[in-house]
């Protein structure tokens, strides 16, 4: 009996430690302006091409042969380090260290990388699977999030109770029909509003019959002051995004939940097979607890999980 209160007792500790420490697995930079062969390594034996803009942890290691250049912008410091043809650099704690060739000049990187570590600490609490359990005819009702649309961006999401169902959607005193959809997730336009956020909520139909009512949640339209620091911050990041991952964090940022779904979405389908991406993953688990996208947030926490 000791024993087994001991294993148990171990197993707990496991549980509640491990998660802590991947959480600290925080990416210090961000190779980015590549050009020519530049590869990178997590463990110095094993090399694999930058074809991208890439996300740095520490650890690993990047070269740069002969005719190529990169530049390495440091979190911490918030400064561009420009990257030599015939250099290999080590990826630390603090930034990079030189391992062999030259480092070029260094400047100012602005609020490229600005917060990410404390973005990435944020991100680790939608990473535990916690399914809330409908109570008995409770079922069919949508769970809504707040959210910010744009001109641009209109949409508003929530997860389908299946194919037989379609939808009611509330907006103000505008009210939509929404039809049937075998997709996870429902998808609406909505025409633009005036007043700084207004209530929304969904009916689910079938047959014409109201069958459940969705708690009321409120939506903002992006405007004024709001729209011009989105549009900046986007201006800002658009020389060093090649691949949708620093934009998505923006309209996240600005609560623009729809779209930033649908970039990392397409930033997790086309990097794939990178070593790293699983360590990005808690980001779209973020906007998937959000939007209220249970299915789709506990099927990505699951694939986190398993391949921590």
């Amino acid at each position: 009996m000791k024993i087994m209160r001991s294993l148990l007792l171990l197993a707990l500790v496991s549980f509640l430690v491990v998660p802590s420490v991947l959480a600290d697995r925080v990416p210090v930079g961000m190779i980015y302006d590549v050009d020519g062969k530049v590869e990178y390594s997590k463990n110095g034996k094993r090399w694999k091409p930058v074809r991208r803009n890439k996300l740095m942890f520490p650890g690993s290691m990047v070269r740069l042969n002969n005719g190529s250049k990169a530049k390495f912008a440091n979190q911490a410091t918030q400064e561009t380090t420009n990257l030599l043809a015939n250099s290999e650099i080590k990826i630390t704690d603090s930034g990079m260290e030189l391992v062999s060739g030259e480092l070029g000049s260094t400047e100012a990187a602005g609020e490229l990388l600005a917060g990410l570590d404390k973005k990435f600490a944020t991100t680790q609490k939608y990473t535990t699977v916690r399914r809330s359990a409908n109570k008995s005819g409770q079922e069919l009702v949508v769970n809504l999030g707040n959210m910010s649309l744009s001109d641009d961006y209109p949409m508003v999401a929530w997860e389908s109770k299946g194919s037989e169902y379609s939808y009611r959607l509330h907006v103000g005193d505008t009210s939509y029909d929404v039809p049937a959809t075998s997709e996870k997730v429902v998808l609406q336009r909505i025409a633009p509003f005036s007043d700084r956020s207004i209530k929304y909520r969904v009916e689910v139909l079938k047959d014409g019959n109201v069958l459940s009512e969705s708690k009321t949640r409120r939506l903002s339209w992006l405007s004024g002051k709001k729209l011009k620091k989105f549009e900046d911050d986007l201006i800002a990041i658009k020389q060093y995004d090649t691949d949708g991952f620093l934009m998505a964090g923006i309209l996240t940022d600005h609560k623009l939940l729809v779209p930033a779904m649908q970039t990392y979405e397409s930033f997790f389908s086309k990097n794939d097979d990178d070593e790293d991406i699983n360590d990005l993953r808690p980001f779209i688990i973020e906007v998937y607890a959000r939007l209220k996208l249970e299915s789709l947030q506990e099927e990505a926490t699951k694939t986190y999980q398993a391949n921590l």
